[in-house]
């Protein structure tokens, strides 16, 4: 039998300046939308993660 975490969120990133985020994950805050992307792209390359966007500005970084 196999116990742990399957899923779980490695990163938040957002154009979002406001947003501040209490939880243990760690948030990247982009300069623009093309910086949001590139973020997303190289963090998700690194870690295996998918990334979701949240329509708000936001993307996470979630490990399935």
């Amino acid at each position: 039998m196999e116990f742990g975490l399957k899923e779980f969120i490695i990163a938040v990133i957002t154009t979002n300046k406001e947003m501040v985020s209490s939880a243990m994950v760690p948030v990247f805050y982009a300069r623009d939308e093309e910086h949001k992307e590139r973020l997303a792209l190289l963090i998700s390359k690194t870690t295996t993660g998918m990334v979701h966007d949240l329509e708000d500005g936001t993307y996470i970084i979630v490990k399935h």
